[in-house]
């Protein structure tokens, strides 16, 4: 069940209501035809309670009436944030803050660091959703009802992954490296071009070959024993990326670079790696 939200009126008290909750499950539909051009058609919300679908056409301007999304008290939860924070900024103008992610979280859990949101939900519940409507016209009305179903699915389930993920990262001590990875997640949206170009290396192809093995087997090592995937911890490319500036500008500069917990965990074994140079 749900309900279907397209007046600025019935927007008005639901955002009152939702402004009270601690949190909310959240997702967004949308059509992209470019990378700057995009406009959401449907925000879909679950406050743990009842699932509300926003339409995002119909109430073309939401002027101040989505307070909760940029509510300090409340948490918005995600799977995979990235668009859909664009999506929301594209129809509100304002960026979200106190924020979860499902996918960065089952990352920092060990799990698979690209796995989708149907994906996650069968593999911890067991519950397989329908995708059929996945690259679906979202901007043409009336939504039909497979469309709608889909559109509930999505969010069905965020709240139940948020609570027992925000546990798990609890007790595994793991929270403060999630919310350093989220933090900087966010900032790359919207200040994308963080670095300019690729950085010239210092050794031979052969050399930085051999150098980037042995720094990868560092990576993999150290994610095995934090129990955090590899990709997320210490992607491939940004392995060349780092070592490169950690050859050229020195390891201490090219920390700057990385979140707190990745500089506390990797400083010392790449200082002792580039001194056998």
């Amino acid at each position: 069940m749900y309900t279907y939200i397209d007046s600025l009126e019935d927007l008005t008290i639901l955002n009152k209501e939702l402004l009270e909750k601690p949190y909310v499950g959240v997702d967004t539909e949308f059509r992209r035809t470019t990378k700057d051009n995009m406009r959401l058609a449907l925000l879909q919300v679950n406050d743990g309670e009842e699932i509300y679908l926003i339409d995002a056409i119909l109430i073309d301007n939401p002027e101040d009436n989505c307070n909760f999304l940029y509510s300090d008290t409340v948490i918005k939860v995600f799977h995979s944030c990235k668009e859909d924070l664009e999506a929301v900024y594209s129809w509100t103008g304002h960026k979200m803050v106190n924020l979860f992610d499902t996918q960065i979280a089952n990352a920092f859990l060990g799990g698979n660091f690209s796995i989708g949101y149907q994906g996650l939900v069968e593999e911890k519940l067991g519950i397989k959703l329908d995708k059929k409507e996945t690259r679906s016209n979202w901007i043409r009305r009336p939504l039909t009802d497979s469309q709608l179903s889909y559109a509930v699915s999505d969010v069905e389930y965020l709240i139940h992954l948020y609570l027992e993920q925000k546990r798990l990262l609890t007790i595994a001590e793991k929270m403060r490296w999630y919310k350093e990875d989220l933090e900087l997640l966010i900032s790359r949206i919207f200040l994308p071009n963080i670095i300019s170009g690729e950085i010239s290396c210092p050794i031979t192809k052969s050399e930085e070959k051999d150098l980037l093995n042995q720094f990868d087997d560092i990576v993999l090592n150290i994610s095995k024993e934090i129990c955090v995937n590899p990709t997320l911890f210490f992607s491939k490319r940004f392995q060349k990326e780092f070592i490169r500036l950690a050859l050229t500008k020195g390891t201490e500069e090219a920390c700057k670079e990385i979140t707190p917990w990745r500089r506390e965990l990797i400083k010392k074994p790449v200082d002792s790696l580039l001194l056998e140079i």
